[in-house]
């Protein structure tokens, strides 16, 4: 159960619904990434170990992903369509799950819509989004989202 519920955010000034209150934080490392989760759903959290020493070592690279549990967007995930151009990354998993990558600021923004349900989003989504992490990292972010490009999706 979304404890934000995005339904009754409602900002004329954030028609993107990029500040829906994502009040529920946690760490988590991948790889020799640290990365900060906010969201306002509990099953958005990956089912990865936290990260227990919450003090940022010295030169650690760091990432923050806001998840957003959209209970208005509706419809079932499908194959990654991925759109780079510069720094950023965007990747649309279907009508009801987006993400966007700004490598530079190492930041992940995703809406995931009321029908992508708990274990979808841990078993496809989190891979995924867990590799994005890593990927941010690299010096050509369009290089590396190329080479991990799967086959189009046919409607």
């Amino acid at each position: 159960m979304p404890q934000g519920d995005s339904s009754t955010y409602a900002d004329p000034l954030d028609i993107l619904r990029r500040f829906i209150p994502a009040p529920l934080k946690a760490s988590y490392r991948i790889g020799p990434v640290r990365v900060i989760v906010q969201t306002n759903d509990f099953c958005l959290f990956p089912a990865l170990p936290l990260l227990v020493n919450l003090d940022e070592e010295r030169g650690e690279q760091t990432m923050e992903w806001k998840l957003i549990r959209d209970t208005e967007s509706h419809g079932p995930l499908q194959a990654p369509t991925i759109f780079a151009s510069g720094a950023l990354t965007v990747v649309e998993m279907g009508p009801a799950c987006v993400f966007g990558l700004d490598h530079e600021r190492r930041e992940l923004l995703g809406f995931i819509g009321a029908d992508i349900d708990a274990p979808t989003h841990q078993g496809l989504v989190v891979p995924f989004l867990c590799q994005m992490a890593k990927d941010a990292f690299a010096t050509d972010p369009i290089s590396v989202v190329s080479e991990r490009d799967e086959e189009p999706t046919h409607d």
